[in-house]
């Protein structure tokens, strides 16, 4: 076992693998008396074709199966499920599916090791039979249903609509009713068999545990398992446009107060930076000097009571760098204005910049304070760089003036897509 040492913060976090290939990642917190668990596939909604080892057509499956194969795995055998086992323990169990990974989650606080052995034991154990996936498709359509009448829904999905033509997060990752109903047991089989293997999922464990005999639990469970021959599918990479698909949209939604998305799409070779950890780093501290909570734009909507909520995000997607503000306001003309001014017309000075670097590094400590943001910031430090970042601390020191001037000389307002959430007139 390996200990990774986070700079400035004194965490460590200890890193092993199983003879299978699985890596593992443990953060211990003596201070509280819970432990959460996650056992995380990288396998997600955009995943819907790719190529297997031997083949020379590429493999097709439908959209929202990666949603759809998690909900399954709960299942087990003679009608039981995962969370009747859970239960005796009161741990809490969950599971969810993004666009790149499937994550399953134990909360608990007691009885550790049986926490963990049954986490690996039912979803490395699968249950998929005919009776079970056709209930599970009347569940899933359900669900479908409700989240089509949810306008932060509408409003998520809408902005990727608009803002791509290709790319598989104009999809709902649940599907649609027509790609739930032609789900098959050999379509979820095929996925399982190809994605659910150790050399593509990962564990992380935060909170109160003995760290080596948490890996020792691991490697001993996968040990007793058999596990076919990972043939690493290639997934299929799509040419996606730059421009975005359309530059103004509009959707009806069940809402008092209407929303506004703003959403930039710019190449990423555009960006001098290459280092996707220190671009998105940049982008947010410009960001959020803009159009964050102490910027003068926000103060000045909110105090004249223009908008009632207002955020901004950055995304790496692919070949694209997406920035997007969101307003909720009845002036959707006047907001709309402002925030493309102030996008045209980005600032930041070497006293905000060294305000901004205290708060990141404050929050960054702040942060280990819960064993769900650790678990979840392992996550994404594994699919997003493939790695542990050990030295933010040194990261957020060194950023200076001069990148995050070059970074705004690249954004502009040419290649936007402007996303209205209305009132319906049901």
């Amino acid at each position: 076992m390996r200990e990774i040492k986070l700079a400035f913060v004194d965490e460590i976090i200890y890193y092993d693998e199983t003879d299978e290939g699985m890596p593992i990642y443990l953060w211990v917190n003596e201070k509280i008396n819970n432990f959460y668990m996650t056992l995380n596939v990288k396998y997600g909604s955009v995943d819907t074709e790719f190529k297997l080892s031997g083949e020379k057509k590429n493999t097709i499956v439908p959209n929202g199966i990666a949603h759809f194969l998690e909900h399954i795995s709960f299942n087990e055998e003679d009608g039981f499920s995962a969370f009747d086992y859970f239960k005796q323990f009161g741990s809490s169990i969950n599971a969810f599916t993004s666009f790149d990974i499937t994550a399953y989650e134990v909360i608990g606080s007691s009885h550790f090791n049986e926490n963990l052995n049954h986490l690996l034991d039912y979803v490395m154990t699968p249950c998929i039979k005919k009776r079970d996936v056709e209930k599970e498709k009347g569940i899933i359509i359900e669900e479908i249903s409700m989240g089509d009448n949810q306008p932060a829904r509408k409003m998520f999905f809408g902005a990727y609509e608009a803002l791509f033509h290709k790319n598989k997060r104009r999809v709902s990752i649940a599907g649609d009713v027509d790609s739930v109903t032609k789900t098959s047991v050999n379509d979820l089989e095929l996925v399982y068999n190809n994605f659910y293997h150790p050399k593509n999922m990962f564990v992380v464990v935060t909170g109160n545990f003995n760290p080596y005999e948490a890996s020792a639990i691991i490697k001993e469970n996968l040990a007793n398992k058999e596990f076919r021959e990972y043939k690493n599918p290639i997934r299929k990479k799509v040419r996606e446009p730059l421009e975005v698909k359309e530059k103004e949209k509009i959707i009806e939604a069940n809402i008092e107060i209407p929303k506004l998305q703003i959403s930039l799409k710019i190449s990423r070779k555009k960006f001098n930076e290459k280092d996707d950890l220190l671009l998105r780093i940049y982008l947010s501290i410009i960001l959020k000097t803009n159009f964050g909570y102490t910027s003068d734009l926000r103060e000045e909507l909110m105090s004249k009571e223009l908008v009632s909520d207002f955020n901004v995000s950055r995304e790496i997607i692919g070949d694209f760098v997406i920035i997007s503000v969101i307003a909720e306001t009845k002036y959707l003309k006047e907001v709309e204005k402002k925030i493309v001014d102030k996008l045209s017309c980005l600032e930041i000075s070497e006293e905000t910049l060294e305000r901004r670097k205290k708060s990141n590094i404050a929050n960054m400590v702040l942060g280990y304070d819960s064993i769900e943001s650790v678990n979840a910031v392992i996550q994404d430090w594994i699919m997003e760089y493939g790695e542990i970042i050990d030295n933010l601390y040194g990261v957020y020191k060194n950023v200076s003036l001069k990148k995050l001037l070059e970074t705004i000389d690249v954004i502009d307002t040419t290649n936007m897509s402007i996303i209205k959430l209305v009132a319906s007139d049901k």
